[in-house]
């Protein structure tokens, strides 16, 4: 999956100033480029509203913004303790985007940037480009003192690692969020300690948040809930990857990814995580909503006896029941010990899961539901059978799903993300052109069979494509030849109706010829009627073949 780069713009304030500092000077100081302060904070000390504190590399101990709205920039190239006391300054124009040379780690007691607020003037915050690290929780936005909330803050390309301690139950060991209007991007959040949600917490009902391209990973909880990521509130979590966090108990929910309110989930790659009950990718909780489409959810695991849930799971609460929404999601290969229950979705108590274009793939059983909880599942490949318009059964033949490839393979076409190029396969995907066809495909590459895929990359330029040589014939793809209905329990009903249908070729998804049907003598007619009760469930390709032109159509055989 491609990772997305924000353009991050602020308003600028003509009374704002720049304020430097370099820990190598032990010199005169005044903030300017030539004297720089020592410290952050004696530059926080010295701010005005919206000034911008550009910090060159080295090291600093922890900062209160002291309620002023301010920007942080790290990563400056600065001078040396000589140039200093020469008064030839450092230089303050050059920045290297590398957040570790830039580092804030002051000590396992302390809160390495505790945000506060105390006014209702206008507020915005930006830090970027540090390491935050070795605390005993590293970006706080606080609640304790602050009012009105802090709102606004963006924290960027940073490294914030190895805050908080084991056994610790507070929320939040890397970042606690809360306000409105926060936006958390391209950061590396990992081996955090600490309670719910020690890489992320916070949130609450009220506020909102946007997380995207970060890494958050390997981080570790001693709660009963939320190894990674826990949030109420309003969510947008695009881009990320979530991986290998755990939850440290003997049960426990939501090992990577625990939603408390609303939530639109987009685009996120959430592998490699672990609880011992059930959620082990994501767990929506509390009369939770998601949203989620295009998220790659692959090889999580959860162990609680007999449970299973190791991939998407839901459970009412107090605030009623919970409701996700899947679309063009591939869940694949997350696994329970002792239960293959419901490992790619698991709804529990009174909730509700509607399910569609997704792929679930060697998960065991992929679904289960309580009672007076429903999942409904349309157009998507499962192994459970499960009923449903469009539902089938098969192998969808990622390209290399124990490295986490999971392309479909193709015979018109693979994008293979290692070498940035298309490539050829021997076979083709049955998961290639078998969604909802009021789906918009606009977003796949040509040929796309005018269907969008089946899964994360339907209807992304990194679609497989579709097999045009002989089955996918593109002499006219858009010829009005209608195949009603489709899907079908065995019966489908080909017309058109400028022009006489002569014969009909049948072929299987790998482009193997089963049978031909022809017309009434051979002399065409305007409508066919094919019977293929006989056949396997399973995606098949018409070549149909009029007084006009040749044509080609998918249809579905699902019962």
């Amino acid at each position: 999956m491609k990772k997305i780069f924000l353009l991050l713009t602020f308003p600028i304030c003509v009374h704002a100033s720049v304020i430097c500092v370099d820990d190598n000077n032990a010199a005169t100081q005044n903030g300017s480029s030539q004297y720089p302060y020592s410290s952050i904070q004696m530059a926080i000390t010295n701010a005005a509203d919206f000034d911008t504190i550009k910090v060159a590399a080295g090291s600093y101990t922890s900062i209160n913004n002291m309620g002023k709205p301010l920007t942080f920039l790290g990563g400056y190239q600065g001078g040396t303790t000589a140039s200093y006391n020469a008064g030839t300054g450092g230089n303050f124009s050059t920045r290297t985007p590398d957040p570790a040379l830039t580092k804030i780690n002051a000590g396992i007691d302390s809160i390495g940037v505790n945000l506060t607020r105390f006014t209702f003037d206008p507020f915005r915050l930006l830090f970027d480009n540090f390491t935050v690290s070795n605390k005993m929780k590293g970006i706080v936005c606080d609640v304790e003192v602050s009012w009105p909330p802090v709102d606004s803050v963006t924290i960027s390309n940073n490294i914030i690692e190895d805050n908080g301690q084991a056994g610790i139950t507070s929320y939040g060991a890397g970042i606690f969020l809360a306000g409105n209007h926060q936006q958390v991007l391209n950061n590396i959040i990992r081996n955090n300690r600490g309670g719910r949600g020690p890489g992320i917490s916070g949130n609450f009902s009220t506020d909102s948040v946007t997380i995207d391209g970060n890494r958050i990973e390997n981080n570790t909880g001693y709660d009963d809930h939320a190894g990674g990521i826990y949030l109420g509130g309003f969510v947008v979590l695009t881009h990320n990857i979530i991986s290998g966090n755990h939850l440290q108990n003997s049960y426990g929910w939501g090992g990577g990814v625990l939603i408390l309110g609303v939530a639109h989930m987009s685009f996120n790659i959430i592998k490699d995580n672990f609880c011992p009950s059930y959620g082990g990718g994501v767990f929506v909780d509390e009369g939770g909503v998601a949203y989620m489409d295009h998220e790659l959810i692959y090889r999580n695991t959860t162990s609680y006896n007999g449970i299973g849930g190791a991939g998407v799971a839901l459970d009412n609460g107090t605030n009623g029941s919970s409701y996700v929404y899947m679309t063009n999601c591939t869940v694949a290969n997350n696994f329970s010990p002792d239960s293959s229950s419901g490992n790619a979705v698991f709804v529990d108590v009174s909730s509700f899961c509607t399910v569609k274009n997704c792929i679930m793939y060697g998960n065991g059983h992929d679904f289960f539901e309580s009672n007076g909880s429903t999942i409904t599942v349309t157009f998507t490949l499962n192994q459970d059978g499960k009923a449903g318009l469009g539902n089938f059964i098969a192998n969808p033949l990622f390209y290399d799903s124990l490295n986490g490839d999971f392309h479909l393979k193709s015979r018109g076409g693979r994008f293979n993300p290692s070498i940035q190029s298309w490539v050829i396969d021997s076979v083709h995907s049955p998961a290639i052109d078998a969604g909802d066809s009021t789906s918009s495909f606009a977003s796949e590459p040509s040929p796309n069979g005018n269907r969008i895929n089946l899964g994360c990359y339907g209807n992304t330029p990194e679609a497989s494509k579709t097999f045009a040589t002989g089955i996918e014939d593109l002499i006219n793809e858009n010829a009005e030849v209608i195949v009603y209905p489709n899907p079908s329990n065995g019966k489908f009903l080909v017309f058109n109706r400028n022009y006489n249908i002569k014969e009909i070729e049948v072929y299987d998804f790998i482009g193997a010829k089963i049978m031909t049907v022809k017309s009434n003598a051979g002399l065409g007619q305007s409508q066919m009627e094919l019977d293929f009760t006989h056949l396997s469930e399973g995606i098949y390709f018409l070549l149909v073949q009029t007084e006009k032109f040749v044509t080609s159509k998918k249809i579905i055989l699902a019962r």
